[in-house]
């Protein structure tokens, strides 16, 4: 009996021993496989390629749509100075012109652009001329690159013309005006253009040759 008790006693710190070793190896353990479970996943994160591409993708994608829509259509507006030589019948009165126009494009594409222009000419007067006469053309047009280098414009509007004398005494009158102009591309911003200007009015007409140059803002 007293045999008995004696094991028993020595029984049961064997069997406590054992449960707080095993515990302490499940906590110990359960320990390294979160901390080897959240190494990876954070090193992936920060520095796993595949995540690099996927943060980074959108933001690429976005910024090419927004190059795309940008570059569609694109407004602009310039000064142009020019210089003018009448022809025809209109020589007999003066002997050469200058101007300045103010135009806005509207780039519909790498090809072209639709044109609008409105400007004021002065002409010089012959010294025997009576009269001296001036202009304010208002014109829409289409410039049509030809390659990288020439374009091609042609043009339709209204030109109002004005008469005056020594007295200021003045008359005007306002026609139908017809365009047509070729030019050289100069960098990005500009170009030098020649072109032919008709203006129709009742029982005659008017044309005059003008040297221009186009820089835009």
């Amino acid at each position: 009996m007293k045999n008995l008790n004696f094991s028993k006693l020595l029984f049961i710190p064997l069997v406590c021993m054992g449960i707080s070793a095993s515990a302490q190896n499940t906590l110990t353990g359960a320990g390294d496989v979160a901390v080897a479970a959240n190494a990876p996943v954070t090193q992936t994160a920060a520095k796993g390629p595949l995540a690099a591409s996927k943060l980074f993708e959108p933001a690429a994608a976005f910024k090419n749509v927004t190059a795309a829509d940008g570059s569609a259509s694109t407004f602009s507006i310039g000064l142009e100075p020019e210089a003018i030589l009448p022809i025809g019948d209109f020589k007999t009165f003066v002997s050469a012109g200058a101007g300045l126009n103010l135009k806005g494009l509207y780039h519909l594409s790498d090809a072209g652009a639709v044109t609008a222009t409105v400007g004021y000419n002065y002409f010089l007067p012959k010294e025997d001329a009576d009269f001296k006469y001036s202009g304010i053309p208002v014109k829409i047009g289409y410039l049509a690159k030809l390659g990288d280098m020439f374009f091609v414009e042609p043009q339709v509007g209204l030109y109002s013309m004005r008469v005056s004398d020594d007295d200021d005494n003045s008359a005007s009158n306002t026609n139908l005006l017809l365009a047509a102009k070729v030019g050289l591309n100069v960098g990005e911003k500009s170009h030098l253009g020649v072109g032919y200007n008709y203006i129709k009015a009742d029982g005659g007409s008017t044309s005059f040759i003008n040297l221009s140059y186009l820089f835009t803002f």
